[in-house]
């Protein structure tokens, strides 16, 4: 299969290669620009998502559930923080105590401790900020993963 509009060394897409270059950069972020040989730029894509995804987590950023009143939206946050990859779901297991993605029910005593812990991350002044510190490392790495894409199969240098 040949690179469209590309020059890749070969003119051929390694679709092994792109495939795990991608894989590797939503598990950890940068990680498919190294494996493209683009080692010094999958560094500084690190420190950008993860440094994104920390400074969120720092200021109480509320990391987002599904709530089926609210699919489309809540859809879409989860997304956004699902995109930063599994390190989304060890936030999720400290921050709510478990790996959970759907908002409980009000009168589920068993997860109560998730609903609490929503609340009080929004009731704190930065919450606005983490929440968006969050989102926008999620957002970021799925952006990456595109690039990854791009670089992989010949469309950019």
């Amino acid at each position: 299969m040949a690179a469209a509009g590309g020059s890749g060394s070969s003119g051929e897409v390694d679709a092994g290669r792109a495939i795990l270059a991608i894989v590797s950069g939503w598990l950890v972020p940068g990680a498919g620009h190294a494996v493209l040989g683009r080692a010094r730029r999958g560094v500084v894509f690190f420190a950008l998502v993860m440094g994104s995804f920390g400074l969120g987590l720092a200021h109480d950023g509320r990391l987002a559930l599904y709530a089926p009143d609210e699919r489309f939206l809540s859809t879409l946050q989860v997304i956004g923080n699902a995109g930063a990859g599994p390190i989304d779901a060890v936030a999720r297991a400290r921050v709510y105590g478990s790996v959970t993605y759907l908002r409980p029910e009000a009168s589920d005593p068993a997860y109560q401790h998730v609903i609490d812990t929503w609340r009080d991350r929004q009731r704190s002044a930065v919450s606005i900020y983490g929440t968006a510190y969050l989102w926008t490392a999620g957002l970021m790495n799925l952006l990456l993963l595109l690039d990854v894409w791009d670089i992989a199969v010949g469309r950019k240098d």
